[in-house]
């Protein structure tokens, strides 16, 4: 399963229909649940930027699902929609709060626009994105949108959502769920939600140890004069005004390679992820001759009753990795290890909470995601399943995210739109790289008798 921008990914020919659920306005009810502390801030921040002000940050998902007739495709999105109730909702800036008003399932509907035939996926995924761009912000409902191609290979569905609502977990589980709901599998037991979550986060806040061991990794995490989160390790060639942003993408491992490459992480006394931290710090190392690699980890923060919730469970760590020049890469997975054992489920790590805690703002600037989307709750995608994200304009700042599938490992990553930039980050991929392959096949190599 890949991650990338819409424009980027493989998209069919076919009958293009985009689909916009609805809901007569007196059916909403107001909501007494408090909203998640990151979902809460991120409403926020697009009420201070202003309604006219557009900036596309949404994600989602694209599966085929064979052949279907519209009304089947309706039938399924529309209970899968029902079945959630966070998509059912949404907030309302106000002084204090945001207040919360929320949907019964049995009023949304779905609204079909045919908009034709097209010979050719590109024109396609210019219209889908421009549908997503416009309707799946922060503000207003609903949040998230469909679009369906019917191609020679059968139905294409695409799904688009704010980021307040989904992270990359739901992502992961939204094929199997869809594919579920056309298969007549819509049936489950209830669950909490994450609008059960937010309600209960400050509770669980409240739980949690003090303040001082909850800040401590943020404190000592190195920054720059001006107080700012550990930057990418090369030159960006960028102001820290907002810019254009552009994608990379490369399979570091193949599906047997990532599996012995697991195997000798876990020599090392460490996972897969602790072994991908290890191999950016030592490509760093490489690179810059520094001695430690600094960076943001973002990570699922669903407690145990939420494991099988859609939502934005997503929180920040703080990662700092040993890796001198000519470090092993066995020597360089225990501490990545180590970083990564500091991280807890839990609401503690969103970005409002832990500005709060500062007493400042904090602004990531070198972000790495790590998803193994084999283990998410239900049935799980297909390799040829992937991820999306919208086009973003942004400042100086670096996301890597590595996913993990049957396939192997991806990385994606996203950088500012300059020449020194797309020149360095290439140059730290390929060296990731050559570190990963370095690792599995050393470990193939000890575990196979040299010849007498």
């Amino acid at each position: 399963m890949e991650f990338t921008e819409l424009g980027d990914s493989d998209i069919p020919a076919g009958r293009l229909a985009l689909w916009t659920p609805s809901a007569p306005d007196a059916d909403w009810a107001d909501d007494p649940r408090a909203p998640a502390l990151v979902h809460e801030h991120h409403v926020r921040a697009a009420a201070a930027r202003g309604p006219r002000h557009v900036a596309p940050a949404w994600i989602g998902v694209s599966f085929r699902v064979g052949r279907c007739d519209p009304q089947r495709i309706a039938s399924a999105l529309s209970a899968w929609l029902r079945a959630h109730e966070h998509l059912r909702s949404t907030l309302v800036p106000a002084p204090g709060r945001c207040a919360r008003r929320t949907l019964p399932g049995s009023a949304v509907t779905l609204q079909r626009q045919d908009v034709g035939d097209f010979a050719d996926g590109a024109s396609i995924g210019r219209q889908i994105e421009a549908f997503f761009d416009r309707g799946t912000g922060p503000l207003g409902w609903p949040p998230v949108l469909f679009a369906t191609v019917d191609g020679a290979d059968g139905v294409t569905v695409f799904v688009g959502a704010d980021h307040g609502v989904v992270d990359g977990c739901t992502l992961a589980m939204i094929p199997g769920e869809i594919r579920d709901a056309l298969a007549g599998r819509t049936g489950h037991a209830p669950r909490p939600t994450f609008l059960d979550f937010g309600a209960e986060e400050r509770h669980l806040l409240d739980r949690m140890p003090a303040e001082p061991d909850r800040t401590a990794p943020w404190r000592t995490l190195p920054t720059d004069t001006h107080g700012r989160t550990p930057a990418f390790p090369l030159p960006l060639g960028a102001p820290e005004a907002p810019l254009p942003q552009t994608s990379g993408y490369r399979w570091l491992l193949d599906g047997p390679a990532a599996g012995t490459f697991a195997t000798a992480a876990r020599a090392a006394g460490g996972t897969t992820a602790a072994g991908l931290l290890a191999c950016l710090a030592l490509a760093s190392a490489e690179l810059t001759g520094g001695r430690h690699l600094s960076m943001i980890s973002l990570a699922n923060t669903r407690p145990e009753r939420w494991r099988a919730a859609p939502g934005w469970f997503v929180g920040l760590h703080p990662v700092r990795i040993p890796a001198a020049p000519g470090a092993a890469f066995a020597d360089t997975v225990a501490p990545a290890a180590a970083e990564l054992r500091r991280r807890a489920p839990g609401p503690g790590g969103s970005l409002p909470h832990i500005s709060r805690m500062l007493r400042r703002r904090i602004h990531p600037r070198f972000v790495v995601s790590y998803l193994d989307v084999r283990r998410v709750t239900g049935t799980p995608p297909r390799p040829e399943d992937v991820m999306l994200r919208s086009r973003i304009h942004g400042p100086a700042e670096v996301y890597l995210w590595l996913t993990r599938s049957e396939r192997g490992v991806h990385l994606s990553t996203r950088f500012p739109d300059t020449a020194v930039a797309r020149a360095n980050v290439g140059r730290f991929v390929l060296a990731a790289a050559h570190a990963a392959a370095r690792a599995a096949q050393g470990h193939r190599a000890e575990a196979v008798p040299a010849p007498a």
